[in-house]
C-alpha cells in the first residue's frame, strides 16, 4: 500500500515546528536573534526535511545521524545567530530537547486521534505560548531574586555590557538635576573612559582647573553629597554618560543621559555585578 506525500505540507508542517522550536531554544539560550533569522532557520531546516525524502538514508543510519546533525547546526547558526564554540553545543542540545519537549506535549494532547491541519497549528501555537511563558517566567524569578539585570552603558561611541544590582536602599539622587544617581566601580569605568581622563577625574579634587578640558565638560563631573548606614557623611564624584539599558524579562528600561557616582577601588561592588541601580530607575 503506497501513500501520497505532499511536499508542500511537509515543507509548511517542518518550517511552523522549527521555527517554534528556535524560538525556544533561543529563549532558553537567551540569544538575540530576529524572528527573521528564526524564519531563516527554520526554512532551512523544513528544506532539508524535503530533501531527505529523497534520499535513501533509511538503511544507513550513520548518514541519516551525520545529515540530521549537520541540518541542526545550520538551523541553530542562522536562526539562533549562534557561531561556534560551546554555545554552538548548548544550543544543539536545547533544540532537540526543545523537540522532545515539544514532541511529547503534542502526543499526549492529540492522544489516537488524527492529525489535523487545523489542530497542528492550534498544539503548535498552544506549546509555544506555553514554553515561552515557562522560559520567560523562569528568568523573571531568578533575576528578581538575585536582584541582578544586565545593563548596557554607552558613552563616546563605546558600547559595554555589565551587570547591575538593584538596590532599593540606593536613593541617592542628583541635588542638581533631580535625577536618580547609580553607582559604577572603576573598573567598569576603566572599559568606558580612557586612562587619561581616569586620572583627570581621579585628580579632579586637586586640581579643579582640570575642568576646562573639552573631554571633562561632556561628562559633566560634579559632587554629590551622601549617607550612608555607620558611615560619616561624604562626597562622590559624579558623570553623566550618554545612555543606559536595563534589560529586565519583560522589557528594555532606557535611561537617556544617566548619572553616576564613581566608586573608586577594583572590588568595591563586589564581583557579581559592576553596577548599583538607583531603586527610582525600576519603579
Amino acid at each position: 500500500m503506497q501513500g501520497k506525500i505532499y511536499l508542500d505540507m511537509v515543507f509548511m508542517t517542518n518550517l511552523i515546528m522549527d521555527y517554534i522550536l528556535l524560538r525556544l531554544a533561543g529563549h532558553f539560550l537567551e540569544c538575540k536573534a530576529s524572528r527573521k533569522r528564526s524564519l531563516l532557520g527554520a526554512g532551512a531546516g523544513a528544506l532539508a526535511a524535503c530533501l531527505f525524502l529523497y534520499l535513501p538514508t533509511d538503511s544507513f543510519l550513520p548518514v541519516t545521524i551525520l545529515l540530521h546533525g549537520m541540518t541542526a547546526v545550520i538551523m541553530v547558526k542562522i536562526g539562533c545567530n549562534v557561531k561556534t564554540g560551546s554555545l554552538l553545543i548548548k544550543a544543539i542540545v536545547a533544540l532537540y530537547l526543545t523537540a522532545f519537549l515539544c514532541g511529547g506535549f503534542w502526543s499526549v494532547m492529540s492522544t489516537n486521534e488524527k492529525m489535523t491541519a487545523g489542530k497542528f497549528l492550534i498544539l503548535s501555537g498552544i506549546s509555544y505560548l506555553l514554553f515561552t511563558c515557562v522560559s520567560v517566567g523562569y528568568e523573571y524569578i531568578q533575576i528578581r531574586t538575585k536582584n541582578l539585570y544586565q545593563i548596557t552603558l554607552s558613552t563616546n561611541g563605546k558600547v559595554k555590557k555589565f551587570w547591575g544590582l538593584y538596590d532599593t536602599g540606593n536613593l541617592l539622587t542628583d541635588c542638581v538635576t533631580g535625577q536618580p544617581v547609580s553607582v559604577i566601580e572603576e573598573q567598569a569605568l576603566k572599559t568606558l573612559l580612557s586612562e587619561e581622563i581616569l586620572d583627570k577625574l581621579r585628580n579632579l579634587e586637586e586640581k579643579p582647573g582640570e575642568l576646562e578640558s573639552t573631554e571633562l565638560k561632556e561628562l559633566h563631573p560634579h559632587y554629590i553629597p551622601y549617607k550612608s548606614i555607620g558611615e560619616p557623611a561624604g562626597l562622590l564624584l559624579a558623570v553623566t554618560l550618554e545612555d543606559l539599558c536595563i534589560h529586565t524579562p519583560r522589557e528594555v528600561i532606557h535611561i537617556s543621559k544617566p548619572v553616576l557616582a564613581m566608586s573608586w577601588g577594583s572590588s568595591a561592588l563586589g564581583n557579581k555585578y559592576q553596577v548599583l541601580l538607583n531603586s527610582k530607575l525600576l519603579q
